[in-house]
């Protein structure tokens, strides 16, 4: 553990948690590593995933691999042959994975599939999205929506959800007054 690392909050030394073939709840240390695990929320300055699965993951530094998350909020993600529903992170590196929902500052992908991806710069190499969009956008990247696109779908659809609705609306069957005698 270096020098610069705090313990953990309501801990008067640094928590390493160390988790193999186990299941948890909660778990909340300054450095979390787990191999063929599981754990429904994790929280720590460093957290390392392998072959493991995870519901939320908050941190400073986290690094997935061979694993599943739902959930990653941190300042720094690194992805290896993972899967995970929704990123968030200032600096977001993904390899060989897929990512539902993410944002960045950075990203740098390499062999990756987003569903979503929103970043001020994304450098790519053989990646494929269906909407990207970043200020700076440099590689390989195959996108099915582009922006314009994207924003034609969502009028669209707005348009046809609020057609329906008014219709609804107009063959709706009234209610019958009630005769009280």
């Amino acid at each position: 553990m270096s020098e610069t690392e705090a313990p953990f909050v309501g801990s008067d030394e640094p928590v390493t948690i160390e988790m193999e073939d186990q299941a948890s709840g909660d778990v909340q240390a300054n450095v979390v590593r787990m191999n063929q695990s599981a754990a429904e929320y994790i929280e720590g300055e460093a957290v390392r995933l392998e072959q493991s699965a995870a519901q939320s993951v908050y941190g400073e530094n986290v690094d997935i691999r061979q694993s599943a998350a739902v959930v990653v909020d941190a300042q720094s993600v690194t992805v290896r042959t993972s899967t995970l529903l929704a990123a968030r992170a200032s600096s977001l590196s993904l390899q060989a994975s897929t990512v539902g929902l993410a944002t960045a500052r950075e990203a740098h992908l390499d062999n990756t599939q987003a569903g979503v991806l929103a970043a001020q710069r994304v450098d790519a190499r053989n990646t494929r999205t269906i909407l990207m969009l970043g200020r700076e956008i440099h590689g390989d990247v195959e996108t099915m929506l582009d922006p314009r696109d994207a924003l034609l779908l969502g009028l669209g659809l707005g348009v046809a959800v609020g057609a329906v609705s008014v219709l609804m609306r107009l063959f709706r069957p009234r209610s019958r007054p009630s005769r009280r005698s």
